[in-house]
């Protein structure tokens, strides 16, 4: 897999042409996407502050992002985790806005979200809200950079809170892994140190320390001149300007230096090397990772960009697909590293079958044989014509993104890329340049590598001190050196061909006269297909104007409820499928048009979006290989011990992951983790062969058609999917799933024994029933109490860094999680804790101000008509909409009315109803036990010193 392609993929849905030019739209001097109606315009504040405005008069969300270029390669030698910490108390009170939580309290309650990350070389801030909302949301987030509070007394609680986000993470092997990799690092980069912080690092021994060190940071580091800021509101452009200085203008500019360092991250002199990593999970791979000259300089032509789309193919000729013939791989990714002033690096990483792990050092020069031919053969112009076309078309027909992503994305960009490009630099592949790509691929060399392995039963020697990573470094011997240096080429590796899937017709088909109410209306219309047990939806999208579609299909079967063994075969048949077909679905992709292959409680079904052009093709070609698949008992054993490594690795997932998994399991009733390993444990090819024959016994098909496709086209599409399907009975028999209903009277407690620090508790409180009514009242009343949740018991109370309470529907039945994973509490402290809450909220509901009813009204329902920005998030809904037997597609208009009706005592009434109806799950956490010994322990001090003052 090529990562950085696939993250682009998953960005937006891509489209390719073969020979086309593009005209681009202009923005002042920014060049913008012919399919983007929005407006640009960039202006430099009188502090130096650059600022990206952008008016979209269409949207329902506004959102604003400030990246700033400091990180935690700015902190402090004695003070690890010290930009992190920063980002955190700004979020804490500023001179305008004191009260800690009443940004947070105000984004939540106007239909909004918020976060912000610390990475090694920036940190970004960001926050989405009702478009109607964005000036007082400005007016609290600029003041986060004008007049920060870091009061006292937040400052040494929210180290609390820095610390149980590095504590949640303890068991994390991608956590773990790094922090081994950091020590083989050269210790004067920044990237060797441990970023994130504890209550160590953070210490706050005497009164105040803490405080200076965070204001001298913030003082020597924040400054306008090194901020980016992207403003996006459905107000004019002028509007936006005026709200842009009005409340960003008073940030202080101080005319810092960029900040840079000039260290490599390896030394030169230790390398190559090799280290092994002891992982928790049951996972292997290995990885390769290679220093390379600064890439950035190169953007337009983006060398390590092409590097990694020829490792990461998974088609024909590739490593990939040789390593899986042999049964030593089951994935492959490449990407570029990070780019720092004077270098940046080149990642391959593969994922291991147990077989493989016992073959590294083949794997290594199966991956030399495959850059010796790529050195030898080049990146050709054609492979370039045909990168150069997939990048434009991709911008030519860029999907809008969710404005919050999107301003996040553009602020980085503004750091990196000159103003004309800040929206398209990630897809200009413009300068052809054999010498430049051979000046990269000269550093994948063996004696320029760092060799990672791991895998759990690695033999190691030293613990990393953090995350007590287990790992060991080794020279790499002169011998294995030569050995792949000499390695020859092997005729089953090649650079790919061109790529077939590629669209060619790229013309909207013509509108048909709207008919129809639901046509009028933008709803799916049911075409017949003759068929009993077959249903079509189809609409015609006339909103996006891309030539694109997205045709769903599923096969339902009561076969699917019969218990483990039954749910364990089809996530088998599922990824059979998927293995099967992947070297032709990673084209597929690479051209814009992906497929999903994905069993669920009631079947299994198939998502394919992208471009239409060939979206028939594919279709059929999903179909046949679900009737016939390739049953090899190679291929089969691969993917059951795969399988089988993701069930024993859910029993390692995060506590409070784990316990929502139970919830599921248990409400839900589907087999249990334990049960399905089990099925697992003598599950054989002739079992799935059987199972796949029954579930085309007797098998429900409903099929959504969404997009570039007229109707007529969607019923051809499907009656070639029906005969390549060959079930041998279609009728009405989806079966249902039943949700397990708790009543006042019982009192279901669950404790999963979680080897962990923390200990984490899941409180769900269940709707009275699955009417409109009840689903409109617990929805608004988890609008209401998340911000409040979070604010007594994450800010003021400190029990952890994950708490959160969401809405928590089961297909129709309304529901209400509360969640706090904490290292330092037990489940009865935490528990105690979410019962004062609720009891005090019971109260605050009572007497609430009608006008702070009318605003949660709005916030709700501005989250259930959000807006579909893309093609995807319209076929998304409308095929939940199906699933859920709601073919008059207007759940959300019904849901909207009812919101409306609900009354204050509606509100009371049904909090109290699902206070009667709870589960708990939880587990203790080693961590929680010793917290509470040294609680113990500081009492019995503190009273022996009151005893000792009266003496």
């Amino acid at each position: 897999m090529h990562t950085a392609f696939i993250a682009r993929v998953k960005l937006t849905l891509t489209l390719v042409l073969i020979f086309c030019s593009v005209s681009l739209s202009f923005a002042g001097n920014i060049i913008k996407s012919p399919n983007d109606s929005r407006e640009y315009h960039s202006i430099t504040l009188e502090n130096n502050l650059r600022v990206l405005l952008i008016s979209d008069q269409d949207t329902d969300k506004a959102a604003a992002s400030l990246d700033i270029s400091i990180g935690s390669a700015a902190n402090p030698k004695d003070r690890a985790g010290l930009a992190h910490f920063l980002e955190h108390m700004l979020f804490l009170g500023t001179k305008k806005y004191p009260k800690a939580g009443e940004y947070q309290s105000f984004i939540q309650s106007h239909g909004g979200s918020h976060n912000a990350f610390t990475a090694l070389k920036n940190t970004n801030y960001f926050f989405d809200i009702k478009a109607d909302d964005l000036e007082p949301a400005l007016d609290r987030f600029s003041q986060f950079f004008i007049s920060p509070l870091f009061s006292e007394e937040y400052t040494d609680r929210e180290r609390h809170a820095v610390n149980s986000e590095y504590s949640a993470k303890l068991k994390d092997d991608g956590r773990r892994i790094y922090a081994a990799t950091q020590q083989a690092m050269n210790p004067e980069h920044p990237a060797s140190r441990f970023a994130v912080g504890n209550l160590d690092t953070l210490a706050n021994d005497e009164p105040g320390a803490l405080r200076k060190d965070l204001i001298s940071f913030y003082q020597n580091n924040y400054s306008a001149n090194r901020m980016r800021l992207v403003i996006l509101g459905k107000q004019p452009i002028e509007q936006l300007e005026v709200m842009a200085k009005q409340y960003f203008a008073n940030i202080e500019n101080k005319d810092l230096e960029p900040f840079s360092f000039n260290q490599p991250q390896f030394k030169r002199s230790d390398l190559p090397l090799e280290m092994a990593i002891s992982t928790l999970k049951d996972n292997r791979s290995l990885s390769l990772s290679f220093p390379t000259q600064p890439s950035l300089p190169f953007w337009q032509s983006k060398p390590l960009h092409l590097l990694s789309s020829l490792v990461g193919y998974e088609g024909k000729g590739s490593i990939l697909a040789l390593l899986k013939d042999k049964g030593w791989a089951t994935g492959l990714g490449a990407s570029p590293g990070e780019d720092f002033d004077t270098e940046a690096s080149f990642h391959v990483q593969i994922s291991l079958t147990p077989q493989g792990l016992q073959h590294t050092d083949e794997i290594v020069s199966l991956f030399f044989s495959f850059m010796k031919d790529l050195k030898k053969t080049g990146f050709s112009q054609a492979l370039f014509q045909e990168e150069h076309l997939l990048n434009e078309q991709q911008f030519r027909f860029l999907s809008e993104q969710e404005p919050i992503h999107y301003v996040t994305q553009l602020t980085q960009n503004m750091q990196d890329y000159p103003e004309a490009n800040w929206l398209n630099a990630p897809f200009i592949l413009e300068q052809y340049n054999a010498d430049i790509f051979n000046q990269f691929t000269e550093s994948i060399r063996p004696d320029n590598m760092v060799l990672s392995i791991q895998a759990p039963e690695l033999q190691t020697d030293s613990k990393e001190q953090y995350y007590n990573s287990a790992y060991r470094i080794t020279p790499i011997s002169s011998a294995r050196i030569s050995r792949w240096q000499q390695v020859g080429l092997n005729e089953n590796l090649h650079i790919r061909n061109a790529n077939p899937f590629i669209a060619k017709n790229i013309e909207l088909k013509p509108q048909p006269e709207k008919s129809t109410q639901a046509e009028k209306k933008q709803t799916p219309v049911n075409i017949d297909t003759g068929k009993t047990g077959v249903s079509l939806w189809h609409l015609q999208d006339s909103t996006f104007n891309v030539p694109k579609a997205d045709f769903y299909f599923a096969l339902l079967s009561p076969v699917a409820r019969e218990g483990a063994a039954v749910t364990a075969g089809l996530n088998i048949y599922a990824d059979m499928l998927s293995d099967e077909l992947n070297q032709t679905l990673y084209d597929a992709a690479m051209a814009g048009l992906n497929a999903r292959i994905y069993s669920h409680q009631r079947g299994i079904s198939v998502r394919i979006s992208g471009f239409n052009d060939k979206i028939d093709l594919l279709s059929e070609l999903i179909a046949k290989t679900l009737r016939s698949p390739e049953l090899s008992q190679a291929r089969f054993e691969r993917v059951l011990q795969a399988y089988k490594e993701q069930l024993k690795n859910a029993e390692k997932d995060k506590p409070y992951n784990q316990l929502f998994r139970v919830s599921y399991e248990q409400l839900m009733q589907d087999p249990s983790l334990e049960e399905l390993q089990q099925a697992t444990d003598s599950y054989t090819p002739e079992q799935l062969s059987a199972l796949i024959e029954r579930l085309f016994k007797s098998t429900e098909l409903r099929i959504l058609s969404n997009g570039n496709l007229l109707a007529e086209e969607a019923l051809t599409i499907s009656e070639t999917l029906i005969k390549a399907l060959q079930p041998v009975k279609t009728a009405a028999v989806a079966p249902l799933v039943d949700i397990r209903r708790l009543t006042p009277a019982e009192n279901l407690r669950t404790t999963l024994q979680i080897e962990h620090n923390d200990s984490a508790v899941v409180l769900y409180l269940q709707g009275q029933d699955q009417s409109l009514k009840s689903r409109a009242s617990s929805a608004l009343i988890s609008e209401v109490l998340s911000a409040p949740f979070y604010t007594q018991l994450r800010t003021e109370q400190q029990l952890g860094y994950i708490v959160f309470a969401t809405p928590m529907p089961l297909r129709k039945m309304p529901g209400i999680a509360l969640v706090v994973q904490s290292p330092s509490a037990s489940p009865a402290a935490i528990q105690q804790s979410m019962n004062d809450f609720l009891d005090r909220f019971k109260q605050q509901l009572t007497n609430i101000p009608d006008e702070q009813v009318s605003q949660f009204k709005s916030s709700l329902k501005a989250r259930i008509n959000a807006q579909d920005r893309q093609l995807q998030d319209r076929s998304n809904r409308l095929w939940q909409e199906i699933d859920q037997d709601e073919t008059n597609f207007d759940t959300q208009i019904k849901l909207t009315q009812m919101i409306d009706q609900l009354s204050k005592d509606d509100l009371t009434e049904a909090f109290s109803s699902l206070l009667t109806r709870q589960m708990i799950l939880q587990n203790n956490g080693s961590g929680s036990e010793v917290a509470e010994a040294n609680m113990l322990k500081n009492l019995t001090k503190v009273s022996t010193a009151k005893v000792s003052a009266t003496q």
